[in-house]
């Protein structure tokens, strides 16, 4: 039997692709509920949490394998750029200009320098995400509010936030009471974003999808329920890291 058939028999919708094939900002509550297979009133059952679980594993970004700074530093010569400049660095020196020489060399060891610090910077700033899915957070499930690991989180999870909360997964808000979050780490604003629960245009950009709260932000002010859209790497904060540790 397929996974849609077994989601039927269990009288649950299946959770979307979690890749975002849904707009879940341009998707009433009711809609985004019906499609993730969520109860607002009670939340996931323990036999759907099991299952969602299985499907879409343990809510936390990769951990990938743990480089010394001395790797990291040689790293920023693997360029043909480098390259050329240590051909160039060697011809001068051939032809006795031992200050073009070094001049060369000289660039090539700051370069080498920011690259290690850059890309320290952006594994720790990926750690400090990580770190995320060891906070707690509220959620119904079984009828029962539950205090629960981040990483514990799955796709229909019903989410309550309050100011001081750390939000544990991309999520659609239900209904929202004087809610504000804090957005800076995933989308540069300044100062918290008030949120709402009414339907967006689904061209709406992400910083501008107030029905939303999103992994890696903080709640400053009101309260709220939210439905799970995403967790793990599908959520925005994993696609940044993807391609954080993806870059060349």
């Amino acid at each position: 039997m397929s996974m849609a058939s077994r989601s039927a028999a269990n009288g649950q919708a299946r959770p979307a692709a979690p890749d975002g094939a849904a707009a879940w900002h341009a998707l009433d509550v009711a809609a985004a509920l019906r499609q993730l297979g969520g109860d607002a009133s009670a939340g996931l059952t323990s036999q759907a949490v099991a299952q969602r679980a299985a499907e879409h594993g343990p809510n936390a970004l990769p951990e990938p394998p743990k480089r010394s700074a001395l790797l990291v530093f040689l790293r920023q010569f693997k360029s043909p750029l480098i390259y050329i400049l240590f051909i160039a660095a060697a011809l001068a020196a051939g032809m006795g200009h031992w200050g073009d020489a070094a001049v060369i060399l000289a660039v090539v060891l700051v370069n080498a320098l920011i690259g290690s610090y850059q890309e320290g910077r952006a594994e720790r700033s990926m750690a400090a995400l990580r770190r995320l899915s060891a906070l707690q957070v509220r959620v119904l499930r079984g009828g029962h509010e539950q205090s629960i690991p981040a990483r514990e989180l799955v796709p229909g999870d019903i989410l309550l936030l309050a100011a001081g909360d750390a939000v544990g997964a991309d999520a659609r808000l239900i209904d929202a009471a004087a809610l504000a979050a804090a957005e800076a780490a995933l989308t540069g604003e300044s100062v918290p974003v008030s949120k709402h629960a009414s339907v967006l245009p689904e061209a709406t950009g992400l910083a501008d999808r107030r029905n939303m709260v999103f992994s890696g932000t903080y709640i400053t002010a009101g309260r709220a329920r939210a439905v799970v859209t995403a967790t793990g790497v599908h959520t925005e904060v994993g696609g940044i890291a993807r391609m954080t540790e993806g870059a060349q």
